[in-house]
């Protein structure tokens, strides 16, 4: 067995980090399950647990195959585990000391078998700099979770797996900030893959004996005691920082919320390679990259935990046929009771019918009461928070779910084809500091959590998601109104909506599931409206709460809504150019697939849009 931790032997603490295993099976064929084990808190706080990451092996004979895994590591006092199991029979386990592996800094990751023997020491000093061979890149988008600057050459996109490929245009669409340099052999320019994320129009190489212009960008310009190539192209849609007598020498190519750098020169070969002005340069480049304005308008886990608990889904009977169930119990005790008391041969006629009673009662209160609801022993609830910032770049999610038991069982689900971080949380209030133990399997079906739930309590998950906005639209203002239109994509209706816009929130109109709505402000009105204050928070919460929505619903926005609306007029009440929309959605839009039957459970979804106001004079 051989493996690779983080990025060649580094990573970063309390971020998700890659792990690769290279099994080499030189006898018979065999299957089984490597385990990867995390161990996590500290002995004194009386928090330790373990982490069990597994994905299943299939090794033909004779055989060599690379494994790979994305671990969270929060802890380097603990070692790090790796096993390969056979059902119940354990074949091989190795004990990995994780102090030498670990950093608190950022990493910046050149990704190159062949790199100029000194180009991480003159990378930006905050970041921990590391070389990797391509083999050893993350096959998840949230394996790039420490890395703050990518550099690899243009050839190497063409060696990734596909996994790895899917991997590295979901990080750089989520954020990612990536450099592309490029050698003398520009044929791999052409790579189906690389035209994908940047896609480049060839013209060919010029001689050049010097680069002026990197005196404009960094203050050092590049001179070679020889000529040397840069090549000439265009990239679409991007922005030329750079030019040398009309070459460009760096591009900008955005893609959605994340940026390539391209280099028309090879970054490894002089004589870039031996130029006095690189730490410079890479410090230039660096800051580049904006920062993402994203709304963040973030409700914290606890708060989620908190507002889950207080809408578990048991279905307790009608209080109204309890009333009258009880009451008539007592009533016919009370009359049997009554007339058992008289003397008389009737007493033991009576008593029978007292017993008759009894058991008839009982009856109904099993087939009609306890009976139903068995299929409540084991339940779930999920909340599901999307954050937009721009329709054509990802949303931002965070689902969390709630597994609740009246008795002890095992279980198993999983979240179909997303691929995202899972975490588990342990509620504040709960008298528990380590969670309940469970198992992340990977599988080409996705992520699944095998667990297993104490009787009378409770287990909660978090996933870390980017997803495709479900909503688009606009909002334009002029002197009288502010017109906003949102097309709804989803196949659910967004109920109970707000706008916020010029320190004031207002309700509008439910927008229908696949529906076009269009909805005017009166700019006047508003302006008499009173700004957002404590007195208008509970006056929005009673309206949402007694608008007849599901209970669970009703009891998440009372729980959240103050905390929620605080927040968004912190952050905004001084931006006019821009308004939040915020609406629910009465329905989980992550179903959980269970391994077993599936529970009885509910869903709800909230909203955060962040919208630009376009001023029309």
């Amino acid at each position: 067995m051989d493996y690779s931790i983080g990025f060649n032997g580094h990573f970063k603490l309390n971020s998700w980090t890659p792990l690769s295993v290279v099994l080499d099976n030189r006898g018979r064929a065999t299957t089984g399950n490597l385990e990867v084990i995390v161990t996590s808190g500290s002995e004194y706080q009386g928090d330790v647990y373990r982490t069990i990451y597994t994905t299943e092996v299939d090794l033909p004979q004779n055989s060599k195959k690379r494994y790979a895994l994305t671990i969270l590591i929060k802890s380097f006092s603990h070692d790090l585990i790796i096993r390969l199991r056979q059902d119940k029979d354990l074949i091989f386990a190795r004990s990995i000391n994780l102090r030498p592996h670990f950093t608190e800094k950022k990493l910046a990751v050149v990704a190159d078998n062949f790199v100029a023997p000194d180009i991480l020491s003159v990378l930006p000093n905050h970041l921990y700099p590391v070389n990797v061979r391509p083999k050893s890149l993350p096959e998840t988008w949230y394996g790039y979770d420490s890395v703050k600057l990518l550099i690899l050459q243009a050839d190497t996109i063409r060696q990734l797996r596909d996994k790895q490929f899917q991997a590295l245009s979901r990080w750089l669409k989520q954020g990612g900030y990536l450099v592309v340099g490029t050698g003398l052999n520009y044929g791999s320019l052409g790579d189906k893959r690389l035209q994908e994320i940047l896609p480049l129009h060839i013209a060919g190489h010029q001689q050049l004996s010097e680069l002026t212009s990197l005196g404009q960008f960094c203050g050092r310009k590049l001179t070679g005691n020889q000529p040397f190539l840069v090549l000439t192209a265009r990239i679409d849609d991007s922005k030329i920082l750079l030019k040398e007598n009309d070459i460009p020498i760096i591009t900008r190519k955005n893609l959605e919320l994340g940026q390539i750098i391209f280099l028309s020169f090879n970054f490894n070969a002089p004589p870039f390679s031996r130029w006095d002005g690189r730490r410079i340069f890479w410090n230039k480049i660096l800051s580049l990259p904006p920062e993402i304005d994203r709304p963040m308008i973030e409700v914290a886990d606890q708060q989620i935990v908190n507002s889950m608990l207080a809408g578990i889904p048991l279905e307790f009977p009608d209080y109204r046929s309890v009333v009258v169930y009880v009451a008539a119990y007592l009533f016919f005790l009370w009359f049997l009771l009554k007339q058992i008391k008289k003397p008389g041969k009737g007493r033991w006629q009576f008593s029978l019918y007292l017993v008759l009673l009894i058991a008839f009662f009982t009856s109904i209160g099993y087939w009609g009461f306890y009976r139903p609801n068995l299929k409540q022993k084991f339940s779930f609830n999920s909340f599901y928070q999307l954050d937009i910032a721009d329709p054509n770049a990802p949303a931002t999610a965070k689902y969390v779910i709630g597994l609740y038991s009246l008795k002890k069982l095992d279980y198993g689900l999983n979240f179909g084809s997303y691929t995202a971080p899972i975490t588990h949380i342990v509620p504040e209030k709960s008298d528990i500091k380590i969670p309940a133990p469970y198992v992340l399997q990977k599988k080409d079906s996705g992520q699944h959590i095998i667990g297993s739930i104490k009787r009378w309590s409770h287990n909660f998950y978090k996933l870390n998601l980017h997803v495709t906005s479900p909503l688009a639209g606009y909002a334009r203002s002029d002197k009288s109104f502010m017109t906003l239109m949102v097309e709804n994509k989803l196949p659910h209706d967004l109920v109970d909506c707000l706008i916020y816009y010029r320190k004031r929130f207002l309700f509008v109109a439910d927008i229908l599931a696949g529906n076009r709505q269009t909805m005017k402000v009166d700019l006047a009105k508003l302006k008499k409206k009173e700004a957002f204050g404590e007195h208008a928070a509970d006056a929005i919460v009673r309206r949402l709460v007694g608008n007849g929505s599901a209970a669970y619903l009703r009891k998440t926005q009372r729980l959240l809504t103050p905390e929620l609306l605080l927040e968004i007029h912190n952050k905004y009440k001084s931006r006019s150019d821009s308004m939040i929309l915020i609406g629910w959605v009465q329905a989980g839009l992550i179903l959980p697939q269970f391994n077993q039957d599936r529970p009885p459970g509910a869903g709800i979804t909230m909203i955060n849009w962040k919208l630009p106001v376009e001023i029309i004079l």
